[in-house]
């Protein structure tokens, strides 16, 4: 096949890198400064009094150990996406995806927080609405505009509005710090260890913004060392001015502490101007905190849809802007949602329990990926693992303990991550295979044959891509085709740059591949069965395979392969995986040696379905050509003679399922050899090929196919060949799970 252009996606529209240190610091310390230390500082002090330091403390240390993690991954993979991004690199996709469905929801809810803070702080000094959720409601509206603007505008509002509340609480600490009593601290200090642990957990949320950080990776400048430096730095200053803030609340001397006791301490300390310019400054706190959620949460969705975890068109970028419109408003009515359903406390709950179920997944993530990328460059490197990732396990794990007293909103984070599973396992499982690889879909530009598809009828699609090796595969797939009374497809796929639409290919190479089509056509007429001819144009070969299997309703696919892969990341080769992974068909690979008639062949089996298929595939290759088979297994000196008599057995039942047909010599043969793969490579030297069916237990393409045929296919000359069964629900979980 025609391959001009290797990539299979369509040109994107890249987020622009625009973002600096101070942008950084600001998208942290805004999350971080903001409901969290304006409305949680007065009820953490109400559950434990001045021990509300430790809950703050305790918290910041269970944050610290994920963002440490953080930072390794973020020195990995530099773009956006940030825990999402990492557990996809490393987890099977639904796990992947349950973490980015957890972030998802752990951001919008999170910014309904604040939202539904700054609506309380706006009606209880600013003005009472009659409609108590109005302020917020009109504040996320102008903040998702600004963010459909763009990344710098959003960034330097950030950047002002960050610098003028840390300001502002300075001087609201400087105004109360002459008010603290030691002593008094020790006696208000609360004993009850679960009331502190809970109350780290209610808090938590407050040291989230590490992680907003790391999701704007994509648009950072040179993330690799801004973002670590960004994450401490951002953490360090929280945690100072959370400690100064929580004593100074404490000695206001009011008489109950509420999500608006800041507000209340604000107007003793600095008077009733200077109280009215802190109460200001918590309002652009949340506001500045909502911006950062908001920027996070639709960088982790555009993420999710640019790695096939979410529908493509959600992580659509504009051009102009540069932004993700759809993913920042799916955003904005996420939170407009939760702002309207849940209150403040329960927000909390809902907000740390998703977020806390997927730090401990990307904390796990750490561990698996240096055991499974032991060689990869790692620019930040966290010392002591596992126990670092342990840690944050454990800490993650014990503030998420502390949420079950919250039944309600516990309750409704786990179903919605539930509901979440289901339905990206529902979209996935009606997914069309084509669907599934990104990209637009390809078209035909010529025609050869029969208009009309008989769905009753065998069809087998040979995809023509070596001039060499044509006419064997067109062989093979017609020995098969000609036993079932079926028919050949023969497809030639023309692939244009992904910058070119797909109606401007060249037309004398397609004139050019309907002769060559043409020719294949009348050889494989000429062994005695029908074929028709298409040539397709489309920017993806894998998919243009999967197109035309699905439109024509093939039933077996004969692939021809170079056995081995050149790519570390793919098992048998960048086309050859897609279709393999998605395709609704059996799937035949076939490593060609020679160009003589397949007619005795090894059969190695083992009784599992692929097997059995190979069995039936093999039979009529062998028949037409007027050959033999040899079903074999093999056993070693060490085997016991428990396994040696499941040999035996496996072989006498395959022979009664071939016996079953007529017209060839079928024998069994029992090789004895310590390795399976030299003891089959040894004995295809008396054969002319090898059919071996995929592993029968496996639902990945990797292990379905795994190292055997390979090094099978590199110890011997002969021609090899791997026969899949597809089976419709072995396929949808492979699908969903191995992609």
């Amino acid at each position: 096949m025609e391959n001009r252009n290797n990539s299979h996606q369509n040109i994107e529209t890249e987020l622009s890198r625009d973002l600096g240190l101070p942008t950084a610091l600001s998208i942290g310390i805004g999350t971080m400064i903001a409901a969290g230390i304006f409305t949680l500082s007065g009820l953490a002090i109400r559950n434990v009094g001045s021990a509300a330091i430790l809950s703050f403390l305790l918290a910041g240390i269970a944050a610290t150990f994920t963002a440490l993690v953080y930072c390794e991954f973020v020195s990995i993979y530099p773009r956006t996406g940030e825990g999402y991004l990492y557990a996809r690199k490393t987890y099977p996709a639904p796990l992947a995806y349950l973490v980015g469905w957890a972030l998802f929801l752990g951001y919008t809810s999170s910014c309904a927080f604040y939202i539904a803070s700054l609506s309380t702080y706006f009606n209880e000094f600013i003005w009472h609405s009659p409609i108590e959720a109005l302020s917020g409601v009109v504040f996320l509206i102008g903040l998702t505009l600004l963010n459909i603007k763009g990344t710098e505008e959003s960034g330097k509002f950030q950047i002002i509005v960050t610098a003028a509340k840390v300001l502002l609480l300075i001087w609201f600490i400087s105004g109360g710090v002459k008010f603290i009593e030691i002593d008094e601290v020790i006696n208000r200090f609360s004993t009850d260890i679960v009331a502190i642990g809970s109350t780290a957990a209610m808090v938590f949320i407050t040291f989230f913004g590490f992680s907003a950080i790391a999701a704007a990776a994509g648009e950072v400048k040179d993330p690799v060392k801004t973002i670590p430096r960004a994450i401490f730095i951002s953490m360090g200053v929280v945690t100072i001015l959370y400690t100064a803030v929580v004593l100074v609340v404490l000695f206001a001397g009011l008489t109950e502490y509420t999500e608006a006791s800041m507000g209340e301490a604000a107007k003793k300390f600095l008077g009733f101007f200077g109280g009215y310019v802190i109460i200001a400054g918590a309002i652009f706190s949340m506001i500045s905190a909502s911006n950062a959620s908001i920027m996070a949460g639709s960088r982790v969705i555009l993420s999710m849809s640019q790695l096939g975890h979410l529908p493509e068109e959600v992580g659509t970028i504009n051009k102009k802007t540069k932004t993700p419109i759809i993913a920042v408003f799916l955003v904005g009515g996420v939170i407009l949602l939760f702002s309207l359903i849940l209150n403040l406390e329960d927000l909390t709950t809902y907000a740390n329990t998703v977020l806390l179920l997927a730090l401990v997944l990307v904390n796990i993530a750490l561990i698996i990926h240096r055991k499974k990328f032991p060689d990869i460059e790692r620019p930040f490197k966290v010392p002591l693992v596992p126990l670092i990732p342990i840690l944050g396990v454990l800490a993650n794990f014990y503030l998420l303990f502390q949420m079950f007293s919250d039944t309600i909103p516990f309750f409704m984070a786990i179903g919605s991550l539930l509901l979440g599973m289901l339905g990206f396992l529902a979209w996935k499982g009606t997914q069309t295979a084509e669907a599934s690889i990104k990209g637009a879909a390809s078209h035909v530009a010529h025609s050869q044959g029969r208009g009309t598809i008989d769905k009753n009828k065998f069809r087998i699609l040979v995809p023509i891509a070596n001039p060499k090796t044509t006419e064997s595969l067109i062989q093979i797939a017609a020995a098969i085709a000609k036993e079932r009374d079926g028919e050949l497809l023969l497809l030639k796929v023309v692939t244009v740059p992904n910058q070119v639409p797909l109606t401007s290919y060249d037309e004398e190479s397609v004139e050019q591949e309907q002769i060559a089509l043409k020719q294949a056509r009348k050889f494989a007429e000429g062994q005695g069965v029908p074929a028709h001819a298409l040539v397709r144009i489309g920017y993806n070969i894998a998919r243009a395979v999967l197109e035309t299997s699905s439109d024509r309703s093939c039933n077996l696919i004969v692939l021809g392969w170079k056995g081995f892969s050149t790519n570390k990341e793919k098992m048998l080769g960048t086309i050859t995986d897609d279709v393999v992974t998605h395709a609704k068909s059996d799937i035949m690979l076939v490593k060609l040696v020679g160009d003589q008639p397949i007619k005795n062949i090894l059969l190695p089996t083992a009784g599992g379905e692929h097997a059995q298929c190979a069995e039936q595939y093999a039979h009529s290759l062998a028949k037409s050509n007027g050959g033999s088979l040899t079903v074999c297994q093999v056993v070693s000196d060490n085997s016991t003679e428990e396994q040696v008599t499941f040999s035996k057995d496996n072989l006498t039942k395959a022979l009664g399922r071939l016996g079953e047909k007529n017209g060839i010599k079928i024998k069994e043969e029992l090789i004895n050899n310590a390795s399976v793969v030299d003891g089959i490579a040894t004995e295809a030297q008396n054969h002319d090929a090898v059919m071996i069916g995929a592993a029968g237990k496996s639902i990945y393409p990797q292990i379905l196919f795994g190292n055997i045929p390979e090094e099978i296919a590199k110890k011997t000359d002969k021609t090899v060949i791997v026969v899949k069964h597809f089976h419709p629900v072995k396929a949808l979980i492979g699908k969903v799970i191995g992609e």
